[in-house]
């Protein structure tokens, strides 16, 4: 025989942390007085221990002991119950040794916490936090999730609101965060906000917070404005630069650069030259040579070809005679300078003048007053005079009361330019080649009125548009 084992039935659990004691008791089978040796076998030897660890039976008899429970708080020790051996070892009869196995119940104990990964973020419309719920106990956890700002700046939203934690291990859960207001330009704002975890135990509610910081950029960066800003100074510069300096002066050059040896008109200036002198030279140069300068006013050739009203001086050159009064022409018809070649074809007027090639130079203004209508207007016109040929090179629209309409320059039916009034006050035009108008062709400055002053105000007032146009050129000889 051997020894005998009871353990008592007990339901009490083991609470990690705290000593749980059961009692036991050894009865001694035997025959003679036995020695018996006391311990735990299995997983849980370590925080199971028995008191006294050896005792003495006599024959029959039985001798009491305690089982001690300290299982630690830790979430190695699943809650529930937890099988273990108690080994009865005797020194008299080892055959007789006996082992009873049991079980103990651990209690389930809670330990959790939660925070924030990041804790602190940087955005203009809206961030992703995550919550992190950590579970330390010996037990599944199941815990609800809260978001809240103490200012009521912000607003969440949490797909996971309940989530369960295995014991010992960690679960993550998305929180949205974004502010209620949109913050377009200024400094930085910082917005606290917390995130809640509550645990409903059969003690009562747990929980506890972890604490975020939102940091609300502005949509528009201080820089980007300033850039902006900088840019378009920039811009406005480079406009300023080309309406004001840039282009006047390359619209200027155009207009006024002639290359030497032609006249403004564009054609090869074809007068004599004295001798040794050079094309381009200095007109007084050539003038002291026997030439003319360019100047001065000439009437035109004579019929056999020479200049008339120039004669020799006391040093050898030239001289012009006064144009003035009438001069015998040969075959006794006479000239009279200075007349208006309105009034007669073939007359020269104010705003021309001779050149010693045989051509003048010309120029004259043309305004024309036109009613409002649909229909151009083409009164107001010039005749070249017979006998001659009119190059015009240069063209100055001018449209001072600011009218709406369209001006055009016709030649006979033909139209050879057409501009919108409404886009100019003074419009200069050169053209390289001149455009030419044959003996009694007409230059004619035709206009239709939309809105008489049209620039300036509704037309209330403004009866007729009053545009012009300045032309300047050269009239020559026609062909025999």
């Amino acid at each position: 025989m051997g020894a005998i084992v009871l353990l008592l039935e007990d339901d009490t659990p083991a609470k990690p942390g705290e000593e749980t004691r059961r009692p036991v008791q050894i009865c001694n089978s035997g025959s003679v007085v036995d020695r018996f040796e006391l311990d735990i076998v299995g997983d849980a030897k370590d925080w199971i221990r028995v008191e006294p660890a050896e005792v003495n039976a006599f024959p029959d008899q039985s001798v009491g002991a305690e089982l001690i429970f300290t299982p630690p708080r830790s979430a190695k020790i699943p809650a529930g119950e937890v099988p273990f051996a108690l080994r009865v070892m005797s020194h008299e009869d080892l055959e007789g040794s006996a082992v009873e196995e049991a079980t103990v119940t651990v209690g389930a104990f809670t330990d959790f916490d939660v925070k924030l990964v990041p804790t602190t973020r940087r955005a203009r419309f809206g961030a992703r936090f995550h919550a992190v719920v950590d579970n330390r106990g010996n037990a599944p956890l199941r815990t609800q999730l809260y978001a809240i700002d103490p200012d009521t700046k912000l607003r969440f939203t949490l797909p996971y609101k309940e989530i369960e934690v295995t014991r010992g291990k960690g679960a993550v859960a998305p929180v949205k965060v974004r502010p209620a207001a949109r913050q377009w330009r200024g400094p930085e704002v910082t917005l606290p906000f917390q995130v809640l975890a509550v645990h409903q135990g059969q003690d009562g509610d747990e929980e506890h917070t972890a604490d975020g910081v939102l940091i609300q950029a502005p949509v528009v960066p201080g820089g980007a404005v300033s850039f902006v800003m900088a840019v378009a100074a920039a811009v406005l510069a480079l406009l300023a630069l080309w309406f004001f300096v840039l282009r006047p002066s390359a619209e200027s050059g155009a207009s006024k650069g002639v290359p030497p040896g032609r006249t403004p008109g564009g054609q090869q200036d074809s007068r004599p030259l004295a001798p040794g002198s050079t094309p381009g030279a200095d007109t007084a140069t050539n003038a002291g040579a026997g030439g003319v300068p360019e100047d001065l006013p000439f009437p035109p050739p004579s019929v056999d070809g020479r200049t008339e009203g120039t004669s020799a001086g006391p040093d050898g050159t030239a001289g012009q005679e006064a144009t003035g009064g009438p001069k015998e022409e040969p075959g006794g018809q006479k000239e009279e300078t200075g007349a208006s070649a309105d009034q007669e074809p073939g007359r020269r007027s104010s705003g021309e003048s001779s050149m010693d090639d045989g051509g003048r130079t010309f120029d004259r203004r043309i305004q024309a007053e036109v009613a409002v209508s649909p229909e151009y207007d083409d009164k107001a016109r010039y005749t070249v005079p017979d006998g001659s040929v009119l190059l015009i090179s240069d063209v100055v629209f001018e449209n001072v009361a600011g009218d709406t309409g369209v001006v055009q320059i016709q030649r006979g039916g033909e139209i050879l330019r057409q501009v919108a009034l409404e886009t100019f006050r003074d419009h200069e035009t050169h053209y390289r080649e001149p455009m030419r108008f044959g003996p009694g062709e007409d230059v004619v400055l035709a206009v239709r009125c939309d809105v008489p002053g049209g620039q300036l105000s509704t037309g209330a007032g403004a009866a007729v548009c009053t545009p012009g146009a300045y032309f300047s050129g050269r009239l020559v000889p026609a062909e025999q």
